[in-house]
């Protein structure tokens, strides 16, 4: 069992366009946390981020941020890869008493960036990416095996956002102040497009990770956070989970894409919303949801 506080978190919700720079987004959200958390940059030994130069819009984009991010002459973690990744990091670094506090962070800025360009770069680069088959198609055909019966091929109208989010996580003191906990993490990854395997198998093994790693079962669940996954409904995602329908909560902008803030953001949601007990919080990306993140999160 792992005990992690989430001592401050701040966010800029997603929005078509963030009228700011990349650095002063980031900075906004880093400094907003740690204040929320009545903390300083010197009260935290390093950050770990989620980003990628894609949703960035530019190249090489970390090395202009290190003032930003908090990570100025402290240890530095990026993955390219959702939030939850990066949380997961964060909260092991923690709760291994390396760090007594950290700053976790990821943005998106594609208002600088061409998403209908980079939807291809996810389709495998050899024998798929030549079709010329939208990804909305690949996921719609892994679906129709899984149901066993046709499925519409229709495109998913995903709208490209700004947003960026931040969380501070400490080690558990009386001291310090509690927006929530983290109390359960997993991660599974799915084979990429193989057919016949379940479209939703990582997502279930990571949910399933989580909860068992926290001691809890799903029945125990008081809401389960969704991030992205949009062409899945919410029936799909209760039976892989295993919940009841009427548990499950979709983030308030479920027609943007989010980028890597997906599975942070959820996790801000589930503090500003303030319902007590544990909240399980999923993420998957991929094309096929082959890389699937879970956390759970207890609200303070």
């Amino acid at each position: 069992m792992i005990s992690v506080n989430i001592a401050g978190s701040y966010c800029l919700p997603p929005r078509p366009d963030i009228p700011m720079a990349l650095d002063e987004m980031i900075y906004t959200v880093t400094s907003g946390a740690l204040r929320d958390a009545g903390l300083g940059i010197g009260d935290v030994s390093g950050s770990f981020m989620a980003a990628s130069d894609l949703y960035d819009g530019r190249a090489i984009a970390t090395m202009t941020l290190t003032g930003s991010t908090g990570s100025f002459h402290k240890n530095e973690m990026r993955v390219c890869n959702d939030s939850l990744a990066a949380l997961t990091l964060a909260a092991a670094e923690v709760a291994a008493d390396a760090a007594q506090a950290v700053i976790v962070c990821t943005w998106s800025k594609l208002s600088d960036a061409n998403r209908d360009a980079m939807a291809a770069l996810g389709l495998e680069p050899v024998f798929t990416r030549g079709l010329n088959a939208h990804p909305d198609a690949v996921v719609a055909l892994r679906r129709s095996s899984d149901l066993g019966r046709p499925t519409l091929v229709e495109r998913t109208a995903v709208e490209s956002a700004d947003v960026a989010v931040a969380l501070v996580l400490t080690a558990p003191s009386p001291e310090r102040r509690t927006r929530g906990t983290v109390i359960g993490l997993g991660a599974a990854n799915g084979p990429y497009l193989r057919p016949g395997e379940p479209l939703l198998g990582p997502v279930t093994a990571a949910a399933t990770a989580a909860c068992k790693l926290a001691g809890r079962d799903v029945t125990d669940l008081r809401r389960a956070r969704v991030a992205g996954l949009h062409a899945v409904d919410d029936d799909e995602l209760a039976r892989a989970v295993g919940v009841p329908h009427d548990i499950l909560a979709r983030q308030s902008e479920r027609w943007a894409d989010l980028g890597y803030a997906a599975g942070l953001l959820a996790v801000h949601e589930s503090l500003a919303a303030g319902e007590p007990g544990p909240a399980l919080v999923l993420s998957a990306g991929g094309i096929g949801y082959e890389n699937a993140h879970a956390a759970l999160v207890e609200v303070a």
